[in-house]
């Protein structure tokens, strides 16, 4: 509904993106440390030590963000760390236990024009936090801090109808690019949650 139509005959940047990144979008989905944030019986202790590993991975992602914007004289891209931070200092992290987090070092180059391939995934996770916080909430209670995957769907419609129109005006000659580095995201990412997650915090 918000996507912007391409130009008669000619796909939009948007498709191109969908295209590139669908089956990552799936293998995803069925990833056992995301599949197990819907189960019925998910406990605190395990959403906090899944959001050590998201941060993990955001953190040092947002460092190659913000250096490739620099380079390229753009604007500070997304960024979402915070909003871990938040969620676990709430849930009884410490600053030093957060600070002892592993973090992810095999992260893809974001490359020269690919920036809103890099937007296009984060603005991915706060619509797919939006479903995974009903579930979240219904199992972990009220008490429990959604920050990274909370329904905030103000913040992201505004921001989703800005990139689109951005995306199709000024993406254009940066296709591959911006398709190479959202699948180069995806890929990280699956790797970095393929591995054993360790408990963290009380």
């Amino acid at each position: 509904m918000l996507d912007r139509p391409a130009e008669p005959g000619k796909p939009s940047v948007l498709a191109a993106l969908r295209n590139a990144t669908h089956s990552l979008h799936v293998s995803l989905a069925s990833n056992p440390a995301m599949s197990r944030l819907l189960d019925k019986d998910y406990s605190i202790s395990e959403y906090r030590a899944h959001l050590g590993r998201v941060l993990g991975f955001f953190e040092p992602l947002e460092c190659v963000a913000s250096r490739a914007a620099i380079a390229e004289d753009s604007v500070c891209p997304l960024q979402r760390s915070g909003d871990v931070r938040e969620d676990l200092c709430i849930t009884g992290v410490t600053a030093s236990e957060i600070d002892a987090l592993e973090r992810c070092q095999r992260l893809p180059p974001i490359l020269p024009g690919g920036l809103r391939g890099y937007t296009y995934v984060i603005l991915g996770s706060m619509q797919g936090g939006r479903i995974i916080s009903k579930q979240l909430r219904a199992v972990l209670g009220p008490d429990a801090s959604l920050h990274f995957y909370g329904d905030e769907s103000d913040r992201f419609e505004a921001a989703w109808a800005s990139f689109c129109s951005d995306l199709e005006e000024n993406g254009k000659d940066a296709v591959e690019a911006i398709c190479a580095t959202a699948v180069g995201i995806f890929d990280a990412y699956a790797a970095w949650f393929s591995k054993p997650v360790s408990r963290i915090g009380g």
